[in-house]
């Protein structure tokens, strides 16, 4: 299956639970891989026949700054949200989202969540 991929996306936002959280901005990383069709791009080698990733990921880190969200687990519905909205070829969205240096035993923590357009509600 054809995706687009895109690794290592910085979103700096408020995000976290904790009071102190709330009033420091943080790193969240990125990775997306998003499932759709390339056939159309590859053939024609024209930006119109895709998916432009400048504005995946400029949607990506919209949605998540305007939330503040307190959970990674919701910035990340979010951005799945906002995809499946914005972009109906998409077939399915694979999206991490890592909080780098938040445990000092742990060079980041994170979360993983794939979801299928049929489960887009």
């Amino acid at each position: 299956m054809d995706a687009i991929i895109i690794e290592g996306l910085k979103v700096d936002t408020v995000v976290g639970c904790f009071t102190w959280e709330r009033q420091i901005i943080q790193p969240l990383l990125l990775d997306l891989t998003i499932h759709t069709s390339l056939e159309n791009a590859a053939l024609s080698d024209e930006l119109q026949d895709t998916l432009n990733y400048a504005e995946i990921c400029e949607i990506s880190a919209k949605v998540i700054q305007d939330a503040a969200p307190k959970l990674i687990e919701h910035a990340a519905k979010l951005v799945v949200d906002a995809l499946f909205t914005t972009y109906p070829v998409v077939e399915s969205i694979m999206i991490t989202i890592r909080k780098p240096a938040i445990i000092p035993q742990a060079n980041s923590v994170g979360i993983r969540l794939e979801r299928h357009r049929k489960d887009f509600r």
